[in-house]
């Protein structure tokens, strides 16, 4: 999870004050915070503020890998929003500051440097007890000068789960197989449409690279062919050959699979970008156009998005994140460039979520609807606005309330608000409510935050499903704005790379219903799946077949 991805599955990836407009209107930022709040250690009359990069708060931690601590233990003491849940699990964070503060004081009297590796493990022996399915922390080695990157959340799941996360992380389907005869009829798709980030980069890269490589190839014949290069085009000869030679590389790079270069991508685009600005005159002269990608097309948030509508008219939608608020939500639609690399990709997405919403529209109205899928495997969560276009879609307009939220109100270690509902805004437009035909979620380990709370929406319905494995556990809502901190004295503390420790945490506390009734965090846990169903690796690497989705569809035949 990359930076300022927030989400609440509230609101992930916008800048982080976009986010928070999103998430909630009209909150100010407030500056004020205590400086040690505990249960059993007295409290300070000087007021700091953990959330910016105040000079005393930090003076400390600037110097003292003990005072470091200090700051670290007193920030989360007075900000992490679920301590109550912690104590369940026997978590008592008074005794951690009285076991660890020796062995910071201890770092301080060292005369060898301190290693980044033990600095990250002591921390980890610290935070690895923590639930929180979100939480980043930065700690500052001032030994060495490196910023430490701790993810408790991801080192417990690897932990806990083993084998399954890595193995979930495989399925990627493309659905190809469910267009041919090989599979039997129920599975086959009747219409499919899909757009993706990663396909167009690569066609993009891929078709440039062999267009510039023609024209330099051209280009240096001519001059070859006319007895070589001569005062006025020796310049413009000698790049050509340079760009030809380095278009020959990318060329051979592209030859792997490109399952395999969808992982390149993050690499392979900024080498691009940086061809088309050292090579932009030459391939001018050359006659071949090189046009960088755009920062909003790498970036953009859904990735991947497929529709299909399968036989027995099941229509079926598929994100790799929930990001369809920048591209559908007229406040915060994004804008291409006309023209642009993006720009075609931003309305594939448009057309593709257009494309399933219609057919349900048309199959409903006609009484020809067999069931919905909506597939958030492997999905990394996003938007909260974007339950309008998902679950929110299917259900009657005018919000529905999804969960209970809580905030923090002071900096005790309990200090909490009241806890209110949540209202998820539903689709306003027209459009029918499917509260008759069977709907399918599909989720597994890799399922995080707002794909777990459309995970939730769906299971919680009378007519809903939910078909996989357990889901992340990353649920509580987050804004990495540190000048927002104040509102609710959470959300994160420090200034990222500024402040010796940074931490990125609950700012909202989501709390779902038990079995009795009761609203609890199900941090670090997730929700479990009505139908167990775990991938079958093997069957969807020797035929490409997903058990997981004709499970689904077979629910909805069967109706069980």
């Amino acid at each position: 999870m990359k930076r300022n991805i927030s989400n609440s599955g509230i609101s992930r990836g916008l800048t982080a004050k976009r986010s928070n407009r999103l998430f909630i209107a009209g909150l100010t930022a407030l500056a004020v915070v205590a400086l040690c709040a505990t249960s059993c250690r007295p409290q300070s009359d000087d007021l700091l503020s953990y959330g910016q990069n105040d000079v005393q708060a930090y003076n400390d931690a600037n110097s003292s890998f003990a005072g470091e601590f200090k700051a670290f233990w007193t920030a989360m003491n007075e900000n992490y929003g679920i301590w109550d849940f912690e104590e369940s699990f026997g978590t008592d964070w008074d005794e951690i500051y009285r076991t660890y503060l020796p062995k910071f004081e201890e770092l301080d009297k060292r005369q060898t440097k301190v290693t980044n590796e033990e600095l990250k493990a002591l921390y980890k022996q610290i935070t690895d007890t923590l639930h929180d399915g979100h939480m980043s922390l930065q700690v500052k080695n001032l030994h060495t000068g490196r910023y430490l990157t701790l993810t408790p959340h991801m080192d417990r799941v690897a932990r806990e789960r083993g084998t399954r996360q890595n193995e979930e992380t495989m399925n990627a389907t493309t659905l190809d197989k469910y267009q041919t005869t090989e599979v039997p009829a129920i599975y086959r798709t009747l219409a499919y449409d899909a757009a993706s980030s990663d396909d167009i980069i690569i066609d993009h890269l891929d078709s440039t690279f062999h267009r510039v490589n023609r024209a330099a190839v051209a280009y240096i014949a001519k001059i070859d062919a006319a007895g070589g290069p001569d005062d006025t085009n020796n310049a413009v000869y000698e790049s050509a050959k340079n760009l030809k030679t380095e278009t020959d590389q990318m060329i051979e790079s592209f030859q792997m699979p490109r399952s395999m270069l969808s992982a390149f991508i993050a690499i392979m685009r900024p080498l691009f970008n940086d061809l088309c600005t050292k090579y932009a005159l030459t391939a001018q002269q050359i006659g071949a156009e090189m046009v960088p990608v755009e920062d909003m097309l790498a970036e953009d948030m859904v990735k991947t998005i497929r529709f299909a509508l399968f036989d027995g008219n099941i229509a079926y939608l598929r994100l790799g994140a929930c990001g369809l608020t920048g591209h559908l939500n007229p406040v915060y639609k994004q804008k291409p460039i006309p023209g642009s690399v993006y720009e075609s990709y931003h309305l594939a997405v448009e057309r593709v979520w257009h494309h399933w919403f219609d057919t349900i529209q048309t199959l409903h109205k006609a009484n020809d609807l067999g069931g919905v899928i909506i597939d958030m495997r492997n999905n990394v969560g996003g938007y909260v606005f974007d339950y309008q276009y998902l679950l929110g879609a299917l259900l009657p307009s005018g919000g529905w309330e999804s969960h209970r939220l809580r905030v923090k109100d002071g900096v005790g270690r309990l200090d909490f608000g009241p806890i209110t509902p949540f209202m998820v805004q539903t689709y306003e437009g027209e459009h029918e409510v499917i509260n008759d035909r069977p709907i399918v979620v599909l989720a597994n380990t890799n399922s995080m935050s707002m794909a777990e709370n459309t995970t939730y929406g769906v299971k919680s319905q009378p007519n809903g499903c939910f078909i996989g494995t357990r889901t992340f556990g990353g649920l509580s809502a987050l804004n990495p704005d540190p000048e927002a901190y104040s509102e609710t004295y959470s959300g994160a503390f420090g200034v990222n790379g500024t402040t010796p420790i940074y931490g990125y945490i609950p700012k909202y506390v989501c709390l779902y219903p038990n079995k009795n009734g009761e609203y609890k965090p199900v941090e670090g846990y997730g929700f479990e799946p009505d139908i167990e169903c775990p991938l079958d690796v093997d069957l969807w690497l020797s035929t490409g077949r997903d058990n997981q989705l004709e499970r689904a569809v077979d629910y909805i035949i069967q109706g069980k």
